[in-house]
């Protein structure tokens, strides 16, 4: 897998190296402050690899809403890194067991506000997408 990939053009190239998964990452945004949030690079990258290889989102995935709003947006999986951790310090093994489980009842929520009875029946007509959403990054 190849992780950090923000724009269409190196999803692109990444298939023809022959990655069989990418993460659309900007790295927390620790290495630019003005990178654009992952959720809004999403779709053009997913256009870009028209379902060549596996694409994953990794940022900005804080709550159940948003691990099903990057499914509808064409993502296979998320990756969560700071919410485990934020678990860990606050109480360890169970700590991490209670954020996955806030966001596991989040991701059924929201399905069940959709009336989607399971994440494979997402598309992007679930979501309201303003037009501007995407920033000019679908190329």
């Amino acid at each position: 897998m190849v992780k950090g990939v923000t724009h269409p053009d190196d999803a692109r190239r990444a298939v023809d190296v022959g990655a069989t998964a990418i993460s659309v990452s900007n790295h927390g945004g620790n290495n630019l402050d003005s990178t654009p949030a992952t959720i809004r690079l999403l779709p053009g990258i997913v256009d870009a690899v028209g379902g060549q290889i596996e694409v994953l989102l990794d940022g900005g995935v804080r709550r159940g809403s948003d691990v099903v709003k990057a499914l509808a947006l064409g993502a296979r999986a998320v990756m969560i890194g700071r919410a485990y951790l934020w678990g860990m310090a606050a109480g360890g093994e169970k700590g991490v067991a209670n954020v996955l489980s806030i966001l596991r009842s989040g991701v059924e929520e929201t399905l069940y506000g959709l009336g989607r009875a399971s994440v494979h029946e997402l598309t992007p007509d679930d979501l309201v997408i303003p037009a501007d959403f995407t920033r000019g990054t679908k190329k």
